[in-house]
């Protein structure tokens, strides 16, 4: 599925050059095909996260105005970067729309998108926003990208300081002092980020190796703050080990 925030022709052409496997790029229309349009936007609307602190059910009601904005997304009138939805429900609505005949381990699925994805944890019952949910297919949220990482420290600390001194804070102003160090919506850098968190998902799914690096200089490495994603995603390469792994898978 195609994002407009990053550089897909850019993506495709590192994908084909790291891995020897045929490597293509489609749009929504490919996944979404035999779906209508309110199918596909009742589906997303099942999948929203209406409660952080209380997991979604499959049996959720999807609301009517839920499935009216849904529409709107599809349409291209809104997009929206609030709303939160469940990763792992997504993962299998997306799963059901594969074609049967991609529907195996001999084919690696990765689904870009721009919503916001969160996955719900039990030890602190509640959702925690995700870069990426791996499986079947993976979801890269490039939204999350910006918004699941934490930010700098010293963004928070100044931010607290506005507040407790009742300064209005100018966010755009705020990013801007520390835009080396962390990611916006509409970074060109998000491209390279994309591409890092694909090959998570290329481990995962075709290498059968351990998607995550202990090294922070490589694009596998688990990133939890901005300044590691950009380190290791947006700046880094592949670690020895993990080359080394790619190197054999393709020579086979």
């Amino acid at each position: 599925m195609l994002s407009g925030k990053v550089n897909h022709n850019s993506i495709l052409a590192y994908i084909t050059d790291v891995i020897d496997c045929s490597v293509e790029c489609r749009g929504a229309d490919a996944l979404y095909s035999g779906f209508s349009m309110r199918e596909i936007a009742w589906m997303h609307a099942m999948c929203r996260v209406r409660d952080v602190f209380k997991a979604t059910s499959n049996e959720a009601h999807a609301e009517e105005g839920d499935v009216e904005h849904e529409l709107s997304i599809l349409r291209g009138y809104a997009n929206d970067q609030s709303s939160i939805y469940d990763g792992f429900m997504l993962q299998s609505m997306y799963s059901s729309m594969i074609d049967p005949e991609e529907s195996s381990l001999e084919h690696v699925h990765v689904i870009l998108t721009d919503r916001l994805i969160a996955t719900y944890r039990e030890e602190d019952m509640r959702y925690h926003l995700n870069t990426v949910v791996l499986g079947y297919p993976s979801i890269v949220s490039i939204s999350g990208i910006v918004e699941a990482p934490a930010k700098p420290r010293a963004f928070y600390t100044l931010y607290y300081y506005y507040i407790s001194q009742g300064i209005t804070v100018n966010m755009d102003e705020l990013k801007h002092l520390f835009r080396d160090a962390m990611l916006d919506h509409d970074d060109p850098r998000l491209t390279d980020a994309v591409k890092g968190y694909i090959m998570h998902a290329v481990f995962y799914s075709m290498l059968n190796d351990s998607p995550f690096c202990d090294e922070k200089g490589c694009m596998l490495y688990n990133s939890h703050w901005q300044d590691e994603v950009i380190q290791a995603q947006v700046s880094g390469g592949m670690c020895e080990r993990h080359r080394a792994v790619l190197k054999e898978f393709n020579g086979k």
